[in-house]
């Protein structure tokens, strides 16, 4: 994994390390959330904002993203969620 800053133009894909709060044109600021994994209209909507670059982690071949990692880790230590009275969610 690389982590660090990303230019917007090499962004996409990458996962927003820190919550950014956006400044624009309607009535009230819009909030990328940290963990967010860019996409084409995040990027638009960062780069309006004046931004030319974020703080991010990007997977290289072999990474697994930590949501999937909690979610594996998860089933494996509760193999019978129901049997051992365990609800398993996603990761937040």
């Amino acid at each position: 994994m690389k982590f660090g800053s990303v230019p917007l133009d090499r962004a996409q894909g990458s996962i927003l390390a820190h919550s950014i709060t956006l400044t624009g044109p309607g009535p009230r600021p819009e909030k990328i959330a940290k963990g967010s994994v860019l996409d084409e209209s995040m990027i638009a909507k960062l780069a309006l904002s004046g931004l030319s670059e974020v703080i991010a982690a990007t997977l290289e071949d072999g990474d697994v993203h930590e949501d999937s990692a909690a979610l594996s880790l998860a089933r494996a230590l509760v193999p019978d969620p129901v049997g051992q009275g365990i609800r398993i969610t996603g990761a937040g």
